[in-house]
């Protein structure tokens, strides 16, 4: 259970997206996905925006490993219980809108992507996950794809898009979720980053 704005949640599951800005996919080296390509975050990774994300000793002590990264993303909290949601029904059943850092060990992640190994490790330290400040409802943003996306460290912009350039926008994406599986209120479905990202 987190608060998140004057909004509790219970989330049961935060499925992410890959790969879907393409100046990301371009500055990553990754193939362009075909269909939206997912990967879980363990609720573990869930703090407030006023919590501090904590660099692991794990990764901060393995020169394999030491390098933890920003990604800001638009991230959106599931209303209802629901399975099998067609494209034109997806926004009767999304709460809200809030921002997302996909906080990542990069080194890692490098490692396990050339690995042909899932991305999940590198994504799921505790506080890895910092949401917030508020949720938005969803009938007060008329189109979540025109949205201005930003990050700064120390001040300085680090990363700036719009949400215009999601490759695969809401309605595909949440249609294509609930396919695969049954979504629960409060869970949180994170769209992908832009490029800009680096290390913190």
């Amino acid at each position: 259970m987190i608060e998140i704005g004057d909004i509790t949640i219970n989330p049961t599951k935060i499925i992410c997206l890959g790969t879907n800005y393409m100046d990301h996919i371009e500055e990553t080296g990754l193939e362009i996905p075909k269909e939206p390509l997912i990967f879980p975050k363990t609720l573990n990774c869930l703090i407030t925006n006023n919590q501090q994300v904590i660099y692991p000793k794990y990764l901060f002590n393995n020169r394999r490993y030491n390098r933890v990264d920003f990604e800001v993303e638009l991230a959106f909290v599931v209303k209802d219980k629901c399975k099998n949601v067609s494209i034109d029904d997806v926004y009767d059943h999304i709460l809200g809108y809030t921002v997302f850092n996909d906080v990542t060990a990069r080194k890692m992640q490098t490692k396990d992507i050339l690995s042909q190994k899932p991305w999940f490790r590198s994504k799921s330290f505790d506080t890895f996950g910092p949401i917030g400040p508020l949720i938005k409802p969803v009938n007060e943003i008329k189109d979540p794809h025109t949205l201005d996306i930003e990050l700064k460290v120390n001040g300085e912009i680090k990363q700036k898009s719009n949400t215009k350039h999601l490759m695969f926008k809401i309605p595909e994406i949440f249609e294509f979720i609930t396919q695969l599986f049954t979504m629960e209120p409060g869970d949180i479905v994170v769209t992908g980053t832009p490029g800009g990202i680096g290390p913190v």
